[in-house]
């Protein structure tokens, strides 16, 4: 599977990048936003998603992985195609298109360039289920000692990514007090994250 795709931008489109990487100028699909945040850069790291066709193969491209889950949720919809979910994921970004799928809101999904109203009902009764997998909820914010902990962690010098660090975290805080020491609850995050 084509998990991510990293190269020098040599062309854009309105809804397309073409990469070079090894030797190769890949056309990617990816959202209008993407290709906008990608000007001024000369490379870019993307999310993939490869469909095999009769007529050949396409690749997606998304700046957020978060992007890519919601767009191979929305492949799961019947009779909704790959351009179909591809506008959907363009025109909304996941956490609005979720709470559009959590609050059954039909008027925003029908805003979406071929999508009436009977393809927004069965995109919110095919999502609601597995929404959660694809889009979790919004992490509770964190206070202030909890933000050093999370710098700490995903430092340079320590290198983990920020999902880890938050894993841990929420460990953390259901072993430790409130007047618990940045240092303690650091050491305590360190040895969670340093174990098999």
């Amino acid at each position: 599977m084509l998990e991510t795709i990293e190269g020098a931008i040599v062309e854009r489109g309105e809804e397309m990048l073409v990469l070079q990487v090894g030797g190769f100028g890949l056309r990617l699909w990816v959202p209008p936003r993407t290709v906008t945040e990608s000007t001024g850069k000369a490379n870019v790291r993307l999310f993939t998603h490869l469909l095999v066709r009769d007529d050949g193969y396409e690749v997606y491209a998304f700046a957020t992985r978060d992007e890519r889950e919601m767009f191979v949720g929305l492949l799961a919809v019947p009779q909704l195609g790959p351009r179909l979910a591809f506008r959907l994921v363009a025109a909304l970004p996941p956490e609005e298109l979720a709470t559009a799928v959590r609050t059954g809101n039909l008027s925003l999904l029908n805003q979406v360039k071929g999508i009436g109203a009977r393809t927004a009902q069965r995109i919110i009764v095919e999502l609601s289920g597995r929404l959660a997998k694809m889009v979790p909820p919004t992490p509770t914010p964190l206070g202030e000692k909890e933000q050093v902990v999370i710098r700490a962690l995903t430092s340079k010098a320590l290198g983990f990514t920020e999902q880890e660090a938050r894993k841990a975290l929420d460990m953390v805080r259901k072993e430790c007090t409130d007047d618990e020491p940045v240092e303690e609850m650091i050491r305590r995050a360190l040895g969670i994250l340093s174990s098999p």
